[in-house]
């Protein structure tokens, strides 16, 4: 008799996703790199690391988070995607290192346009692995991509790293 085996956590984000859909909430993480003003690395460190679901569990300088090419300097961001854009209401930048160096983002609508959304101060403390959550007024415009910029110079012996990006949101 053949069976049909889901991995337990597959099914999980699979029903994860059904119930924010079904609240009216849908959280996604980022699917696409969309440009990065400098990354540390190709591999390690690169832009990509950013995408999918967390996969940086400690804190400190994991090749696992995206790192910009140099520990201080002039302001760095990212810009990636989502697979379905939606009106917008927040935004989870998932910090590993260097916590507290989030000063804007920007939501992108899908003929390009760029809207700042959100600016302040990022008050995470270092030490622990943080999902930095910046809430604004849900967006009148749907939402396919974020970018977010960072201060690297907000921790002078570390680099700022940022493990994974979440845009939450709805479809009406």
């Amino acid at each position: 008799m053949n069976r049909l085996v889901v991995p337990v956590v597959l099914l999980s984000s699979v029903l994860t996703q059904f119930a924010f859909a079904q609240s009216g909430l849908l959280k996604q993480w980022a699917s696409a790199v969309v440009t990065r003003s400098s990354e540390y690395g190709a591999d390690n460190w690169g832009a990509k690391q950013v995408l999918g679901e967390p996969n940086t569990m400690t804190y400190g300088d994991n090749g696992t988070a995206w790192a910009s090419a140099t520990r201080n300097g002039v302001p760095q961001s990212i810009t990636v995607s989502f697979k379905q854009p939606v009106y917008a209401s927040a935004v989870l930048v998932r910090e590993t290192y260097g916590n507290g160096f989030v000063t804007k983002i920007f939501a992108i609508d899908p003929q390009g346009g760029i809207h700042q959304v959100w600016a302040g101060q990022d008050k995470t403390q270092p030490n622990y692995t943080v999902n930095f959550i910046a809430t604004f007024p849900k967006t009148t415009y749907l939402v396919k991509a974020v970018k977010v910029v960072i201060d690297p110079n907000h921790d002078q012996n570390a680099y700022e790293e940022i493990d994974a990006i979440q845009l939450h949101g709805s479809l009406e």
